[in-house]
């Protein structure tokens, strides 16, 4: 497994990301015992636009840059993913989130490219 892989992974996981927040809004709502409203659905909708935007420059990154500077991006992408983890625990631990099997699902996969960024980039 490469650094280049590493990164198509995790843009795949984010594009799957987006089209579930993009097509799945109401499941994903109903899972965590939400009532859908309309700004929901748009807010949603935003986001997986934002997940689509970063999950094909995850993809792309290693077209555009040599191993060396995908390197040192990968300090600063992981610092990055290490928050979204903290933010994730505090929603749980906080009651925001229901804990159940996709949350504690989500932090461990983030955990598991955390390492993998951090082994591959060595």
């Amino acid at each position: 497994m490469t650094l280049t892989l590493v990164y198509r992974l995790n843009g795949l996981i984010g594009l799957i990301w987006a089209a579930s927040m993009l097509f799945g809004t109401n499941m994903m709502a109903a899972s965590y015992g939400w009532e859908v409203t309309a700004p929901m659905v748009t807010m949603a909708q935003f986001l997986a636009m934002s997940f689509f935007f970063i999950a094909v420059v995850f993809i792309m990154l290693p077209n555009w840059t040599s191993e060396e500077q995908l390197k040192k991006a990968t300090k600063t992408l992981i610092l990055v993913q290490m928050l979204a983890v903290a933010m994730q625990i505090y929603h749980l631990t906080s009651g925001a989130i229901p804990s159940g099997g996709m949350p504690l699902f989500g932090i461990g996969l983030s955990v598991l490219f955390i390492i993998l960024f951090y082994w591959k980039s060595r």
